[in-house]
Parts: structure tokens; sequence; C-alpha cells
């Protein structure tokens, strides 16, 4: 189901708020892209294309990475600053067999889109010749269209399992609740490992968080993944394991990363926000001094950037990720559970 649209009544929300936002984070620009093969929908594109990570040697200050094979398994170590300024590393892994297993789960490919028209046009075809003989055109004409629902059920039941959703004017995009959904368990190590370090070091709830949020915006590199790898289409999202295990994503990749980790904890409620060429989200809060938050069923809920890779604590955002809330177009929320 398409996420319900809101107006820019997020202009009077943000009113107090703006002279904060002015100055921090790094500029989002760009808009809606269609694949050339005029079927995906790519809803993460940054300011001119630009791909920040392309410098296969950029570390942001005091981040660090390494994705390296070890035996059987893969995995990802991560080094970063939290916000209380505390120098953090994390690792996460998965065996190369369970890895293989979890990219088929995601993306399609036009063989996939292929069988299932097949399996339409020869059941059109039989269900009207045996429907006429039996029951004239009118009921064929009926028995045709029941054949065309299976379709498009079968069709949006396809792209679910793959982690995506067809959308007005047959376009195909990531589904981020359901990534969301499937990755928590997962990623359940990573979060025990942030939870420890919690605990250790005293954290609270919102250090917790922002630990989480600070390694996913510096210490993952900013990068667009491609609509389309060989023939597998994947509308530009990574899933939060490969991106875990390669090192870098953008925005929607990020976000997905983001609410898979803090989705293990059972009080957490999250909300994607999708504008205009850009998607990041909101936690459940009770906003403070100067932070910035959208409604969602008469709640607030506080904005987190997951993009990077500028270091922005929960509340604040970019100077053009505040202007595109603020646009004619508004922006849609989507929860996450």
């Amino acid at each position: 189901m398409t996420a319900p649209r809101v107006k820019p009544l997020f202009l009077v929300l943000l009113a107090a708020c703006l002279g904060l936002a002015a100055g921090l984070g790094r500029e989002w620009e760009g808009r809606l892209a269609v694949s050339p093969q005029g079927r995906d929908l790519l809803r993460a594109q940054a300011a001119g294309g630009a791909d920040y990570t392309s410098r296969e040697t950029r570390n942001e200050r005091g981040t660090s990475q390494r994705v390296y094979r070890e035996g059987a398994s893969l995995k990802a170590r991560y080094g970063f600053i939290n916000f209380n300024r505390d120098r953090l590393g994390v690792t996460f892994g998965m065996t190369a067999r369970e890895y293989k297993t979890y990219l088929a789960g995601y993306g399609y490919r036009d063989s996939d889109m292929a069988r299932l028209k097949i399996w339409r046009d020869a059941t059109r075809q039989e269900t009207w010749e045996r429907t006429l003989r039996a029951a004239g055109k009118r009921a064929a004409e009926q028995a045709l269209a029941e054949v065309d629902m299976d379709y498009e059920t079968r069709l949006r039941g396809m792209l679910r399992a793959r982690g995506l959703a067809l959308r007005a004017g047959n376009l195909v995009e990531a589904d981020m609740p359901v990534v969301v959904k499937r990755n928590i368990a997962l990623l359940k190590p990573l979060a025990l490992a942030f939870q420890r370090t919690a605990a250790e070091r005293r954290y609270t709830e919102e250090e917790l968080v922002g630990a989480v949020l600070s390694m996913v915006q510096t210490a993952i590199r900013y990068k667009i993944p491609p609509a389309l790898e060989g023939d597998l289409h994947t509308c530009g999202l990574l899933p939060p394991a490969r991106a875990l295990l390669s090192g870098w994503g953008d925005c929607d990749t990020k976000t997905g990363v983001l609410a898979s980790i803090l989705g293990n904890w059972n009080a957490m409620r999250m909300v994607g926000v999708a504008v205009p060429g850009h998607y990041l989200m909101a936690i459940r809060r009770l906003p403070g001094k100067g932070d910035l938050f959208v409604r969602y069923e008469g709640l607030e809920y506080v904005l987190v950037e997951p993009a990077g890779p500028a270091w922005l604590e929960p509340g604040m955002v970019g100077q053009a990720t505040t202007a595109l809330l603020a646009g004619n177009e508004g922006y849609k929320l989507e929860p996450f559970f």
C-alpha cells in the first residue's frame, strides 16, 4: 500500500528550528529518476548524481572499515566516533553460503517477469476457451478478469518476496518496511554488540541510538547503487547485510541498515520519510528544543538523517533535506512496523 501523503503542514513545525538546522549537514538535491528500462523507480539520488566515495581510500575523520574473509565467513569491521566523542568499533559477519542465499532474496530479473507473463497468457487462453464453451461470452470475459487479478496478485507477491513493491504507473521500487522487518533478526548480533558497549559505558537509550546512527552515517561510505546489475533489477537499494559487507550505500540503503539494527529493541517505533530524491527516517520520541520532527497518527517522530557523511544527531538534518521537507511536494511517511 502506498504511504499516505502529508501536506507541507510541516512548515509550521519547522519554523522554530530552521535557524538551528541552517548550515548543518551535506546538501541533498536531485529528483526521482526512472531507469532506462522504464520499470524501476530510484528514490535515493544524491546531489547532481555525485558519488561521495569514488575515492576508495576515503575515510571520514575518526572512521575506519575493513571488509574481509575469515575462513568460510565474510566479515566487516567498522570503527567510528559517536556523539559522545567515544571511539567505538563493531563487527558483522555471515558465512559465504548464508550470504549467497541472502542475496538471492532481493531484486528481480526479466526472466522472472517473463515466466509470470507466460503463465498469464496460457491461463487466459485456456480459461477463455473453456468458459466460452460452457457459459458464454459474458462469463468468459469475467473469467479473464479474474485471471488478470490473479496475475497481479502473483506479481505483487513475487516482488514483495524480493523486497520490492509495485506502485502506481507500474513502477517498481524498494519496499522499505518489508526490507527492514526481514533484516531485524539477521542484524540482531550487531544490535547486541551495540547493547554490550552501551552497558559497559553506561549509555542512556538516546546515546545507544546515537552510537548506531553515527556508525551508519560516517563509517559506511556513501555511494549510489545501480538500478541494474547485470540482469538483476535492484531498484537502487542494497539490502542491509550487503551494505554492511560491502562498506557502502546511499540514503535509503543506510536507512534500511539503521532501522534494521534499531528494530531489535521492542520499544523502538520508526517511520520512513520519503521526499523527492531522498529518503530518511524518524523515531518515536518527544522532540527536544530545536529538534526537527514529523507527526504520524498524532504522535511526534524525531527526524534522523542516516545518509551521512555529515555527523548529525537525531533531530538534525541537512539544509537541502529541510527544504525538501518544507517544499510544495510535501513528503510521505511509511511505518516500519
